[in-house]
Formats: structure tokens, C-alpha cells, sequence
């Protein structure tokens, strides 16, 4: 009887490692995956800056695309910007994306109030404003 129970728990055991070793290696694939999905098409380098060519901050997959093109304006946290029309950032309509394709949200204060906004979200600036994310870095476009 001793001899039955011992051969079962070799058995699960054995069942329980293969079962493991699936799951993990499948796992693996998805990761490997994942990092070719993250990988930079095209990069053109002109004048010393880096760019890529694709503008578009969505892909047809529906990943966000983070890039930087020409014209874009860089924002640290909390380093404020003036807007105006002497100013780096000049006012009207602009599309600001995280630099940090992770942060789908994030918290920018503009004028006296800090609102969240999203990756690809419009904001409209007024002569005078001032900008300063809060935690993440963001691009104007």
C-alpha cells in the first residue's frame, strides 16, 4: 500500500514540474514578445537630436507610440513654462502625451489648478498661462 502512495506523489510531482516548465517557458514568449512590440522603428539623428519619423501617438494596434518630432516642446517636473507669444510655448491648441509610455495619466497644473490628463488628450493655452507638470515628464505637440 506504502509502495501505491510513494508512486502517486513521484507521479504529481513529476506532473507538477512539467506543468511549470510550460507555464513558464510560455510566459517567457510573451515577454519576448512584449519587448519586440516596445522596440524603436526608424531613428534619424539631425543636427545631434534623435527623432523618428512616425508622428503618430497611437499605432494601428492601438499601442501608444511616444515619439519626439520636430517642433515638440519638453516639459520637466516641475519646471513651469510661460506661454505667450514671445515665450518657448506659444499659445493655442497643443496634444500633450508622457514622455514615459507607462503613464497613461498624469497630473499637469496649468495657470493655478492642476488637472489630470491623458496620453493624446488637446489642451488649449492662453496667452499668460503657465505650465508645470507634476511628476512625469511631458511633450507638448
Amino acid at each position: 500500500m506504502e509502495q501505491y502512495i510513494i508512486g502517486g506523489i513521484i507521479i504529481a510531482a513529476i506532473v507538477i514540474a512539467l506543468i511549470v516548465g510550460i507555464v513558464t517557458t510560455i510566459k517567457k514568449a510573451k515577454i519576448r514578445e512584449e519587448e519586440k512590440s516596445r522596440e524603436v522603428g526608424e531613428v534619424v539623428e539631425k543636427h545631434g537630436v534623435r527623432y523618428t519619423p512616425e508622428a503618430t501617438i497611437v499605432d494601428q494596434a492601438g499601442n501608444e507610440n511616444v515619439t519626439y518630432i520636430k517642433g515638440d516642446i519638453i516639459i520637466k517636473p516641475k519646471k513651469s513654462l510661460k506661454v505667450g507669444k514671445k515665450e518657448d510655448i506659444k499659445p493655442g491648441k497643443w496634444t500633450i502625451l508622457a514622455a514615459n509610455d507607462a503613464d497613461t495619466t498624469f497630473n499637469v497644473r496649468v495657470g493655478l489648478y492642476v488637472k489630470e490628463y491623458k496620453h493624446g488628450q488637446e489642451i488649449i493655452l492662453a496667452e499668460g498661462d503657465e505650465i508645470c507638470p507634476t511628476s512625469t515628464t511631458i511633450i507638448l505637440r
